[in-house]
């Protein structure tokens, strides 16, 4: 379970929105010193994101409180693959394709391109679909305080 702590910010029937800072992983780099990925993970870091999650019914949540949300691994990597890897796979495979059609490489381009666009669709069509699966929702796991 990937864990992260988060505010109350709100509390309804049915949800609790949460208020939580964006983390990297740069803290516990050993070349973060060096490293130019460092500037913009503090910059992004800074940035508070507003996340609404189902209310539990075992977990009495007010405002103010500090709570600890999660996610299982496995939804965060298939997520993570489908975000990222997707588009990647359709773009280069319409790339290779056409230049075995043996087209020009500005026709290339133009597909790749294109299908590059169109499977950023196929994502947002499949996210929409997970995003109903609690498997890939945060989950309120308990308060801290």
């Amino acid at each position: 379970m990937i864990e992260e702590q988060a505010l109350v910010v709100k509390v309804d029937e049915e949800t609790v929105l949460l208020q939580a800072s964006r983390s990297s992983a740069c803290g516990r780099c050993t070349a973060k010193s060096s490293c130019g990925q460092t500037a913009i993970a503090q910059w992004a870091a800074s940035k508070m994101v507003n996340i609404k999650v189902t209310k539990p019914l075992h977990i009495q949540v007010s405002a103010g409180d500090t709570v600890i949300v999660g996610i299982e691994e496995l939804s965060f990597i298939k997520a993570s693959l489908l975000l990222y890897l997707t588009p990647l796979v359709f773009m280069s495979s319409a790339g290779f394709l056409i230049t075995q059609f043996g087209y020009p490489e500005w026709m290339v381009i133009i597909v790749s391109f294109t299908v590059l666009i169109a499977s950023f669709f196929v994502v947002k069509l499949f996210s929409n679909r997970l995003s109903e699966d609690t498997n890939y929702q945060l989950h309120l796991l308990y308060v801290v305080n």
